[in-house]
């Protein structure tokens, strides 16, 4: 569940009070939460000297990776002394020390370290020295391995009201149901027409991401292909088809998030709440709240929220869209 910046700082405290604050955390979330500045206020809170920035930080000893040269991968490095490399975070992160003995490491858009980066980090992770805090910052937290997000602390953030920039994608969708709660919905053929439309906005995602993730691949071809021998092409060609798959997933989810948010303002209008996560589409989703009953709204909801779980298993994604836009749109 994403929480308010505030609130996930409170939450933190209340964690450091009880003795029971977690070593490494993952802050997620979309990048108007400014994980960033989110990552500065979490290290004020734990060592109990404000700096206020990571470059504050790094000036106290804090070890701030981020993507580096021109493919913008963190990678493993040579050895402790390949600055901006996860081998030079082992090393400093042992070596140097913030105030009140704090060892501090902070990974900045942390789905950019490759697969052997990761490995490695693993180390760190499993045995970090004493009075240690790790700090993994990522919009995209499916492209870490499994064995690192389980042995951090997943904290989500909300961007701040108003913040929400929409992407091509999910203002397309947006778009699509406007023109859906106009037409006054709840028709069969009214829902199979979304799940179409949804659909094509899901295929011209995914044509856009293999794209952009193409022609990367192609720029680190021509920077490294005559430096590495063929194992290095394959390899990187299998982490480029993960990364989009990825990717997909990741904004496919973003797309759901967008849906349910749709029905949740349905559901504060009906009930009277001030805020709204989508404030200049409140006359559309005004309308979806005098035609619907709370409880038929919550029941839309929960068909979404299980049509949002099953798009992460191996289920057949048509299918599942084509049987859950039928009950949550169509009756």
């Amino acid at each position: 569940m994403p929480f308010k910046s505030d609130h996930a700082l409170q939450l933190l405290a209340r964690a450091r009070d009880n003795g029971r604050l977690g070593h490494a955390y993952l802050i997620t979330g979309p990048k108007e939460a400014r994980h960033e500045e989110f990552a500065a206020k979490v290290l004020d809170l734990v060592v109990g000297t404000p700096q206020r920035t990571l470059e504050g930080w790094e000036g106290q000893g804090a070890v701030v990776l981020r993507p580096q040269s021109k493919s913008r991968r963190i990678t493993i490095g040579k050895d402790g002394d390949d600055p901006g490399t996860i081998r030079f975070l082992e090393k400093m992160i042992r070596r140097t020390a913030s105030p009140n003995g704090w060892k501090l490491g902070i990974i900045v858009d942390a789905e950019r370290m490759n697969v052997q980066a990761q490995n490695a980090f693993l180390k760190t992770l499993e045995e970090p020295p004493p009075r240690t805090l790790l700090l993994l910052l990522t919009t995209q937290p499916e492209q870490l391995l499994p064995t690192i997000q389980s042995r951090v602390i997943e904290v989500g953030l909300m961007a701040p009201a108003g913040a929400r920039i929409f992407t091509e994608h999910e203002n397309k969708l947006l778009i699509v149901l406007g023109k859906h709660a106009a037409k006054g919905s709840g028709t069969l053929s009214g829902a199979l027409a979304l799940k179409v439309e949804f659909e094509e906005i899901l295929e011209e995602l995914h044509d856009d991401l293999k794209k952009k993730h193409e022609e990367e691949f192609e720029r680190e071809t021509e920077h490294y292909g005559k430096t590495t021998d063929g194992s290095w092409l394959k390899q990187r060609e299998e982490q480029v088809e993960a990364a989009i798959e990825a990717d997909y997933i990741q904004q496919r989810s973003a797309l759901m998030d967008l849906l349910l948010s749709w029905f949740g303002d349905v559901a504060r209008q009906q009930a009277g709440a001030e805020h709204l996560d989508l404030p200049k589409h409140q006359s559309m989703t005004a309308s979806l709240a005098s035609k619907w009953s709370p409880d038929d709204v919550a029941k839309r909801v929960r068909v979404l929220r299980q049509l949002e779980s099953h798009l992460h298993t191996n289920v057949n994604e048509s299918l599942a869209l084509e049987v859950g836009f039928i009950q949550a749109f169509g009756s």
